[in-house]
């Protein structure tokens, strides 16, 4: 059971984490750019998480031996 649960909340935080990240995006751009003044809507939320998946970041750690 606790394992279910363990999953299921790992879930819900993916979820949020997707519906929340893009109106935070916005939210930040508004903040620091004033005159933007990017309205919260459907297609604008789209429109950041487009940009989020063409402008991710590959990092990468490489260890010396």
């Amino acid at each position: 059971m606790k394992t279910v649960l363990t999953v299921l909340s790992m879930v819900a935080f993916l979820i949020l984490i997707v519906i929340l990240g893009p109106l935070l995006t916005i939210w930040a751009f508004n903040t620091l750019f004033p005159a933007l003044a990017v309205p919260y809507t459907l297609t604008n939320w789209i429109a950041v998480i487009i940009l989020g998946a063409f402008f991710r970041a590959n990092v990468s750690i490489k260890k010396k031996d």
